[in-house]
Parts: structure tokens; sequence; C-alpha cells
């Protein structure tokens, strides 16, 4: 689970930088999205590489009606989670697993199965006929358009923590545009186990299949998703194929699905079967899947950094306090002036982050500068009597109130400014 990504740096180091970002940029800035979800990323991925990788988790998801469920217990061959066709019938997710139960609890309870709706699928009786399915959990989840808001929250928070994604379509709403819009271009982005099947195929007429199969792997297409594999499926019967013609060959179309076979298993569901098992045999699908999830994260975390940060001089917003006096408008803006200096180059929500800081002790500033200023004063040469003295006393006077002043400056405005600037710096070097 730590070897090398394709860029030779491990999913251990992508995760620590990854976490490095998000804990240095937390304490300044607030209300990120793109931060918000790079935390996520963090904790999932953390998380996840903490449990067993023996086991590939897969959920069915998809609309009331698609027939997820039957898919489900089709594969299973169990009739464990309840099918329905006018309402949603699943309102808490099903795992089968496919290995030792126990040894997959640990995970399970993590993804948030209850212990009453997890069960087993291999025993004496299969022999080796469910060896290429070894390591899977399968879950069977609510329905994406369900009535019920917690359904919803329930599919959403898994589809974040599955390694993979089997959306299950039905032929009359499978272009449904709150599922590609809403659901599958978003996995595919996130994800490199997405797979999507166009179910109950056995309702079709033979020569109605390819066209609706190749009007969804257009929509595919035109999504972004010419990757995700497309695979027809049927819970309760074969897929349906064209007869033979007696006329004479013609030049087949391309296919629009992935047509591989496997055996064994319920003849609906082979096709389905055949895209998941080299998944789950190489056993890299979790390692792909984090190091996906880190991918998009960390590349989302470049839109909030620019160039490298340069403090700027302090000497301008000494003079501009020096010159402000106690006067709270002359003041802030001495302060914007050197906050819009030290922001150039940055990126995102940074200039916005290092204002908070420039201004975070505004309201003390003109008690701190009056007293400041009572202090210059309080040193200020008194023998203004001897020859050039008052000029002497003058110069010598400013001189005290710049000192003064600096000191102030470097305390209520500076210092913050420079632990922002600081915390940029560091941040940006971990995504170099």
């Amino acid at each position: 689970m730590t070897g090398p990504t394709p860029s030779g740096e491990s999913v251990a180091t992508r995760l620590d930088r990854l976490q490095q970002f998000v804990d240095l940029a937390s304490e300044h800035l607030t209300d990120e999205p793109v931060l918000a979800y790079a935390r996520a990323v963090a904790e999932r991925s953390a998380d996840r590489l903490r449990l067993p990788t023996a086991f590939t988790t897969i959920a069915l998801a998809g609309t009331t009606g698609s027939g997820k469920s039957s898919m489900f217990n089709a594969f299973t061959t169990i009739d464990r989670s309840p099918a329905g066709i006018l309402r949603p019938t699943t309102s808490e997710p099903y795992a089968c697993v496919w290995g030792s139960l126990s040894q997959a609890d640990e995970l399970l309870d993590w993804l948030g199965v209850s212990s009453r709706r997890r069960f087993t699928r291999e025993s004496a009786l299969d022999a080796n006929d469910e060896v290429g399915l070894r390591g899977m959990i399968l879950l069977d989840l609510p329905d994406v358009d369900s009535m019920e808001p917690r359904h919803r929250v329930e599919v959403d928070r898994l589809l974040h923590l599955v390694d993979v994604v089997v959306w299950i379509c039905d032929p009359q709403k499978y272009a449904d545009q709150l599922v590609h819009e809403g659901y599958l271009r978003q996995l595919a982005s996130q994800r490199s186990g997405l797979v999507v099947a166009l179910n109950q195929t056995d309702r079709l007429q033979p020569i109605q299949l390819p066209k609706v199969g190749a009007d969804l792997r257009q929509l595919l297409d035109e999504g972004g998703l010419t990757d995700v594999p497309l695979v027809a499926t049927s819970a309760t019967a074969t897929v349906p194929v064209l007869p033979a013609t007696k006329h004479k060959p013609v030049k087949p179309k391309p296919s629009p699905f992935t047509t591989e076979q496997a055996a064994g298993g319920h003849q609906g569901v082979a096709h389905l079967r055949a895209v998941l098992e080299p998944m789950i045999a190489q056993g890299a699908i979790v390692r792909q899947s984090i190091d996906r999830d880190l991918n998009v994260a960390l590349s989302d975390l470049t839109k909030l950094v620019g160039g490298p940060a340069s403090p700027p001089s302090v000497a301008p917003l000494v003079r501009g306090l020096v010159s402000a006096g106690t006067d709270p408008a002359r003041i802030e803006q001495a302060i914007q002036a050197y906050s819009a200096s030290a922001s150039v180059g940055l990126g995102g929500p940074w200039p916005e982050a290092v204002r908070r800081a420039s201004v975070s002790r505004l309201g003390e500033l003109p008690t701190a500068l009056g007293q400041a200023l009572a202090s210059a004063d309080a040193q200020r040469p008194r023998r203004m009597w001897l020859p050039g003295g008052k000029k002497r006393a003058d110069a010598r006077g400013e001189t005290l109130r710049r000192a003064e002043i600096d000191k102030v400056a470097l305390r209520y405005v500076v210092e913050p400014v420079r632990r922002v600037l600081a915390a940029y710096e560091r941040a940006r070097t971990t995504l170099n």
C-alpha cells in the first residue's frame, strides 16, 4: 500500500504532503471548499490505509427501480437485499463478503454497515467457483433519488469511502441528468474504479440493446467518461443477443459494451463479473483509488497558491503610522497599504488571510500608538537652550518616535502578517 506511484512517489508520501498543507493552511484559511475537501480526503485515506487492504469494497449504486438490489441478489445468489420497483426498499446498505467475515469486520465497521446486514458468500459447497471474487465486499446502497433525505446522505457518504462504484442504470432512466452530472462525472474524476452497467436488458428486444447501449455510451463519452467500462446486465435472465442472420454477413458495428464474459455465476451478471474480477485479482485498486483521491486533492490545492511570498519593507508602514498619529482612519489606511504590498504574488484566498492578520489587532493600535508617542516624548532631550539644541532635540525626538512606533508596528501588524506568509510559503513548497 505504500509502494511507489507512477510518478515514483509513494502513496504515504503524497498523503503526508496533503496533511501538511491542510495543517498549515487551516489556521489561516476559512470557508474554503477546496481545503475542506482536501481535509476529508486526508482523513479518509489515512483511515483506509490503516484498514485491511486484502479486501476491495465495491458498491452497487443507482436510482429507484434500476434493479440494483436484484443485481445484488443475483450476484450473491442469496436473496438478502429486498428488491422493489415503485419505491426505495433499501434503507441501509447490505454487504456480502467473499472471504472471512471476521477479517472484514473492522472495514465494515468503518463503512458503517450494520452487523445485521453483513454476511459471507463463500462456503465449502462453492469449491473454487467463487475464487475469482475472493477479497470482494459487495455493497447494495440505498437509492440516490430516494424521497428520504437520510438515504441520500448515506449514499453520498459511502460513495466517497468505497474503492469501486458500479452504477446501475435501467433502459428507462439511463439518460437522467441527475445521474450524469450529479454523480457519474464527479465519481469519474475522483476514483480509478467506476463501472456503468445497463441493467434490465432482458426487457429489451435484441435489436434495441445496441441502440440503447450506443446512446448511453455517447452520453458517457460526452461527459468525459471514455475510459469507464459499460456492461450490459440482467438480474433475472440472459442478456439478449441478435440472432444469427441467414443473409450475407455484413461488417458488424463496434459494440458499445465491454464484451468479456466470466465463467460461473448468473448468466445475466457474467459481463459485470468479468470486469470486476481483474480489479480484485490485481489487488491494487485500493491503492489506485487512494492515489487518485490524493492526486485530485493535491491538484485542487494548487489553485490556492501562487508565487513565492516576499515580505515587504516595514519602513513605509512605520512612516504611515508616524504620520497617522492616533487617527483610526489613517492608521487603517497605512495598514491596508502594507497588507497590499505583503500580498503581491500570493494566490487564491491568501491575500485575504494576510489582510485579516494585518488588522487582527487594529482595535488596540490607537492606544498602543498613543503610549509609544508618550514614551518617545518622555525620552526627548529637554536642554534646548544650548546652541542648536532645539534642532537636535527635534531630530532625536523624531528618531525616538520612529523607534517606538516601529516596535508597535512589528508587534501588532508585521508579526501576524509574517506568520501567515510563513505558513503560505511552507504550504506552497509541500505541493512542489
